[in-house]
């Protein structure tokens, strides 16, 4: 077994693989309950860390999508240069097109998100869509994984 292969073993109480990625977004909310909302009853987040100061503010959040990848995540407009993080755009790398559709169908049912490029087929993507949540952070979801 290779250094990059993983085990039933190698999982978090979360169930995710223990491997962290190694690029994280980030992405700030001025409501963060509305943003987690968003990332997991929508786009199938999981919540895996997540750190309020005294007064509720989010100093540190991270969610991570089950079959990889994550973002960071906190309060828009806590003191600091994350707190002044704009809008900022996530490519969402879905498992097949059956689960690109059914985030298309709980984004376009969710409120506060404005659907930016309804879903399609690209020539590099069978189904991809993009969407705007309320703080304006694009997101885009689809199955291309890269080349």
């Amino acid at each position: 077994m290779s250094t990059n292969d993983t085990t039933a073993s190698d999982t978090t109480t979360t169930g995710l693989p223990a491997h962290a990625p190694t690029v994280w977004p980030s992405v700030g909310f001025t409501d963060v309950d509305a943003g987690i909302a968003f990332l997991t009853d929508v786009l199938g987040f999981v919540v895996t860390a997540l750190h309020r100061d005294d007064d509720g503010t989010v100093v540190h959040a991270e969610a991570r999508r089950p079959a990889g990848g994550g973002v960071m995540f906190g309060s828009r407009g806590k003191p600091g240069e994350w707190g002044a993080l704009g809008a900022s755009g996530v490519y969402v790398v879905a498992e097949d097109v059956a689960a690109v559709e059914a985030i298309w169908e709980r984004a376009r049912a969710a409120d506060g998100v404005t659907v930016t490029t309804p879903l399609t087929a690209r020539d590099y993507d069978p189904a991809t869509f993009s969407v705007s949540d309320r703080d304006g952070n694009l997101w885009s979801v689809g199955t291309y994984r890269g080349e």
